[in-house]
């Protein structure tokens, strides 16, 4: 069962990040994005598709392990 709560607050802080994508919030939101692994949901169940391609997060292309889907959004690997 999807953690939606976790889901949304990760979802608010994104987008109040991608609000001013400066190079300091984008460092934040990599490290704040790191700690969505400890928490049950997708990463598409935040609702922010738009705001983590804004602060460098994810990306639309290719799925190499679907690419029958054609373009979809790409989440980076939070490492």
């Amino acid at each position: 069962m999807a953690d939606r709560t976790s889901a949304g607050l990760f979802g608010k802080i994104f987008t109040l990040l991608a609000k001013n994508p400066s190079e300091e919030n984008k460092k934040i939101a990599r490290e704040i994005y790191k700690e969505t692994l400890d928490y049950d949901f997708s990463m598409c169940q935040m609702y922010v598709d738009d705001e983590l391609m804004l602060l460098g997060l994810a990306k639309i292309g290719i799925d190499p392990e679907y690419p029958e889907e054609g373009e979809v959004i790409i989440y980076n690997e939070a490492n």
